[in-house]
């Protein structure tokens, strides 16, 4: 049976009672550090506030992480990541009208709003202003829904929020923007609303209670601070009816307590057990001075380590509080996490606010012997995945290609580092375990697959190190770097389509640790241009010399000549020892321009002479393959 047909029966064709008018909700996604966010917002905002739209059209906006995290998106995270998951957001500024997803913010025009606005709505939602508790913890508000015209419907919700126009002297984040219109502050009961009849008859009337805390970061003096609740049917997302409140009146509550951070767990970490000395900072977000509290902390999904605090914190006042020290047995990504309650006695008024969390990237301190390998297929918590910094981030990640057999000949797990989709200037580490190192020689085997990205005719570069830490993590040295075409293995991809590896993409790297110290810890480090996505799989470290023809090859005595080439270039190379390889030239989007010249290379100084006389002027790269590895020389023909 058809999909149609299907919802056919769960959306049934409304009766009309009264016509009424509808209010479109349209959801913004935008972030303070965006700069495309900053330079469309004010053309936004004078479309949704142009005369006669405040019965159209509502904006809610919510601030994301994107490019990276602000302080309005960090005051609470939970429910804007809510909704970029429900809406698979991943850009800004970017839009939802009604539940469709119309993307850039200039899609929403003056003639979007009004054909949305012509349509009819089959509810009416009118909403109370907040009454407190009698010791202001808690407020309550009510939203009163009336069916205007009856029918079914499948997964219905309504949704509530408080939203709150911000306005700044000092610009909060990297864009410049003082001023954001309508941001979503919380949600309540969570971002997944509250289920409401999936039937409805023509005058049936629903009262729905909402009781919660209001958020400390909210401004009692705010200008533009309200209530709206919208339905939302969650198996299509769409937006069935909006309403608002005006300005209302808030207070703060007399008790309510905050994690502002907690340090002395976060980072790098070379010892196993570690010892961990954690830090937190607490806030005073209530009206009355705080004298009691209980922290609480713990390791991953442990028990809670209560630990009693007292004191006299004023009304937004901080105090740091060093806590009783942790002992993790184990290596590995290891989240720690601190909470605060009860303080002085009572039910803390904002439950949001009251975690703080670090990540210790712990190292298995005792080195294996040789070889050491992975190739991905299960999960090695000795294997860490680091951002290079004491905040949480992953960047080199192991993942399953999902039955497609993406990774080397043909498997399904593998390592990927995401440039595609990281900032320019992101980096990642893959942190080998602790190796038992000898004396003389030793090397490092891998396959590599990456392809650069294509922007508008400019190769994007990002970049693969082996690197060795010996203080670990405070200073690195690099024993080996590929960027750009070097490190490309496939062709380029342009457009929304990221690089994936196929079986001719995969090629083998070694890299010479001779000179690598015993005691040191390995790692790759990836860094990304905002290119493309590059992988990594079967990572074997080992006692001996190297094997690849890219290492066999020694830098200083190999060469390409004439650069520029006419009609034909030479390929001079020094071998430590004999292979088979084949030469290929390459134009800039990685195509392949001649037929494969296949060579059979003694150990020593040899000589390849290719024809370029078929090639128009232009860039290009001659690569030598061979089942070892992969050389590449740029080159430009005139």
């Amino acid at each position: 049976m058809k999909k149609t047909l299907l919802l056919g029966g769960l959306l049934a064709a409304f009766l009309s009672a009264d016509a009424q008018q509808r209010l479109s909700l349209y959801e913004e996604f935008s972030g303070e550090n965006c700069g495309p966010c900053a330079a469309l917002n004010p053309g936004l905002w004078s479309t949704v506030s142009a005369p006669g739209n405040d019965t159209k059209v509502l904006l809610l906006k919510y601030q994301a992480p994107i490019p990276s995290a602000g302080p309005i998106y960090l005051a609470n995270t939970i429910f804007t990541d809510n909704r970029m998951d429900y809406y698979s957001v991943n850009s800004a500024p970017s839009g939802t009208l009604n539940g469709a997803t119309i993307g850039a913010i200039t899609g929403l025009t003056q003639a979007t709003i009004n054909a949305a606005a012509a349509t009819t709505a089959p509810f009416t939602i009118s909403i109370s202003n907040p009454t407190y508790s009698s010791d202001g913890q808690s407020f309550t508000a009510t939203a009163t829904v009336t069916a205007t015209a009856a029918g079914s419907y499948n997964d219905l919700k309504l949704r509530f929020v408080i939203a709150e126009e911000l306005n700044y002297t000092t610009a909060p984040g990297t864009n410049g923007e003082t001023v954001f219109h309508n941001v979503v502050r919380q949600m309540y009961p969570s971002a997944d609303g509250q289920s409401a009849p999936a039937t409805w008859t023509v005058g049936q009337t629903q009262t729905f209670t909402i009781t919660g805390g209001m958020p400390s970061y909210v401004n009692p003096t705010s200008a533009h601070r309200f209530f709206v609740a919208w339905l939302q049917t969650d198996s299509d997302k769409k937006v069935l009816q909006v309403g608002k409140t005006g300005n209302i009146t808030i207070q703060k509550a007399p008790v309510d307590v905050a994690v502002v951070s907690l340090t002395g767990v976060n980072g790098l970490k070379c010892a196993t057990p570690a010892t961990l000395t954690p830090t937190t900072t607490i806030k005073n977000t209530g009206t009355t001075t705080l004298t009691s509290a209980t922290i609480y902390t713990r390791v991953g999904t442990g028990a809670w380590t209560p630990s009693p605090w007292s004191g006299s914190l004023a009304p937004n006042a901080t105090a740091t509080v060093t806590l009783p020290s942790i002992t993790v047995p184990t290596a590995g990504v290891q989240i720690i996490s601190d909470s605060i309650a009860m303080p002085n006695g009572k039910t803390d008024f904002n439950s949001y606010d009251n975690v703080g969390t670090g990540v210790a990237y712990i190292l298995n301190s005792t080195a294996a012997p040789l070889p050491l390998s992975y190739d991905f297929e299960a999960v090695n918590s000795n294997w860490i995945s680091w951002a290079g910094t004491a905040s949480n981030g992953f960047p080199i990640i192991r993942a399953e290609t999902g039955g497609q057999g993406l990774g080397y000949n043909g498997s399904e797990g593998l390592g990927w580092f995401r440039g595609f989709s990281l900032p320019q200037g992101v980096v990642g580490y893959l942190l080998f375990p602790k190796a038992d190192l000898p004396a003389g020689a030793k090397a490092l085997d891998f396959y590599l697959a990456y392809g650069q990205y294509d922007e508008n005719g400019t190769l994007k570069s990002d970049k693969l190190e082996v690197v060795y830490t010996t203080d670990c993590g405070t200073n690195w040295s690099s024993v080996w770097s590929q960027t750009g075409a070097d490190l490309a293995t496939g062709a380029p991809t342009s457009g929304n389509t990221p690089f994936r590896p196929n079986a001719s993409n995969w090629k083998l790297r070694s890299v010479d640790l001779t000179n690598v110290p015993a005691g040191a810890f390995l790692a790759f480090k990836a860094t990304s241009n905002f290119g493309n996505d590059l992988f990594l799989d079967n990572i074997s470290v080992r006692a001996g010399a190297v094997t690849g023809v890219n290492n066999l090859a020694l830098n200083s005595a190999s060469k390409i000549y004439p650069n520029p080439v006419y009609d034909q270039i030479n390929i001079e190379l020094d071998l430590a020892k004999a292979t088979d390889a084949k030469f290929v030239i390459y134009n800039t989007l990685g195509q392949a321009i001649n037929a494969p010249v296949s060579q059979s290379l003694n150990a020593g100084k040899s000589t390849t002479t290719i024809s370029t006389s078929q090639l128009v002027p232009g860039i290009y790269f001659i690569s030598v393959d061979s089942n070892e590895g992969t050389l590449k020389y740029k080159f430009t023909k005139n």
